[in-house]
């Protein structure tokens, strides 16, 4: 026989391409979604957002679990969450903004550009030097 489903709390699963951070029942989800911060509470209505860099934050009987994100996606459907991320970590309120940070350095869409592609845009860049 399959537990009941407590419609007065939110199953959340976190996931990462390592592996799940974090799963549980909470009271209330804080989503850094990439068209703003989004307060979800049980019974919202279905949605999916994309995520931006940020603090997940997972609020369950008045404790609170912060989570950085980035980038990625939040489902809620019915009475379930997930947040499927490029990275997740752990934190609590004191290291959150450093963990974002971190993340932020770590997964900067610029720092991901290879040699090569360094390399072609030099030479896009004399090509057009030596137009003028």
């Amino acid at each position: 026989m399959e537990a009941k489903e407590n419609k007065n709390k939110i199953k959340i699963t976190v996931v990462t391409p390592e592996g799940k951070v974090f799963e549980g029942d909470v009271d209330f989800i804080s989503v850094p979604a990439k068209s703003g911060s989004m307060g979800i509470l049980p019974r919202h209505v279905p949605i999916i957002a994309q995520l931006k860099t940020g603090t997940l934050k997972l609020v369950n009987e008045g404790k609170s679990i912060y989570i950085g994100v980035c980038r990625g996606y939040f489902e809620l459907l019915d009475s379930r969450a997930y947040v499927l991320t490029e990275s997740a970590i752990l934190t609590d309120h004191e290291n959150k903004d450093a963990v974002i940070a971190d993340l932020k350095k770590k997964h900067d869409i610029t720092s991901e550009i290879t040699e090569e592609t360094k390399k072609v845009v030099e030479a896009i860049a004399g090509f057009k030097a030596l137009r003028h």
